[in-house]
């Protein structure tokens, strides 16, 4: 039995102009009138997140969400609890790395977001919710300052740029595609089924009882750990390999209320 459901939020539960669709609304609704929690499960930066949170508008704002790609448990009132910050020598290592590429990036820490280069793709993509209650990205004179950093995120405009972030690697981190033109670098343990596993801690479920839905690689490992994992049908090939079942509809087709309707409610 499906006692929680974790929905990642962009290419997912959002719409591709970053909406939450009526049917969607009113299936997560349904869920919640059998008792059924819901929570988000992003890669986004929590205050970002929680603009979306609102948006959902089911009252959602006071649950415990998973944030950061696994990186932070949050609700409206703050952190609740920040897991995966780099070792500072791999931070540091990474960072070499990505100077001597000559790569911008953003850097996260749970708290904020930081950038040490203005003119960046990740600006037009990567940028401050509409309806977060406080500013968030900030830049810095150097990205080495940052306390607690636990995500590298880049964004790519041709294969050759994502050749170079590519070539990133250091000993205990992974890169992986965190969206269309997104990759990101974390810490190996740091990604959405370890803090799902949390998750369930607070709730009181059993990893078998929660139900995941998602479409990127960052979403993998929750969706072959949890009791169902779902890929919604615009999700990328490898995700709909990594699922249970794959949906018929894409995220501006109600697809998470496809799914909810028939294997679920």
């Amino acid at each position: 039995m499906i006692k929680l459901l974790a929905l990642d939020l962009d290419d997912t539960l959002l719409t591709s102009d970053k909406r939450v669709t009526e049917g969607n609304r009113q299936a997560l609704l349904s869920c919640l009138d059998q008792g059924i929690h819901v929570v988000t499960a992003s890669g986004r930066f929590n205050e970002s997140q929680l603009a979306f949170i609102r948006m959902i508008n089911l009252g959602l704002e006071k649950n415990p969400h998973l944030g950061d790609g696994g990186g932070t448990i949050f609700n409206e009132d703050g952190i609740l609890e920040i897991m995966g910050a780099f070792p500072r020598r791999i931070y540091a290592a990474v960072l070499k790395r990505v100077r001597e590429i000559g790569l911008p990036c953003y850097v996260t820490n749970g708290e904020n977001v930081y950038y040490d280069i203005a003119e960046q793709p990740l600006r037009s993509i990567y940028n401050q919710a509409k309806g977060a209650r406080r500013d968030y990205i900030f830049p810095v004179d150097d990205l080495m300052a940052v306390e607690n950093p636990m995500k590298f995120v880049f964004a790519f405009t041709s294969e050759k740029e994502l050749a170079r972030i590519q070539e990133i690697q250091q000993p205990g981190t992974i890169n992986f595609s965190a969206g269309r033109n997104l990759r990101e670098i974390t810490m190996v343990d740091m990604n959405k089924l370890n803090g799902l596993k949390e998750i369930a801690k607070i709730y009181g479920v059993e990893l078998s009882e929660i139900a995941c839905f998602g479409d990127s690689e960052n979403d993998i490992q929750m969706l072959e750990g949890a009791g169902l994992g779902f890929a919604v049908a615009n999700a990328m090939e490898n995700v709909k390999a990594a699922a249970d079942i794959v949906g018929e509809k894409t995220n501006d087709e109600d697809g998470i209320a496809w799914l909810i309707e028939r294997y679920i409610l």
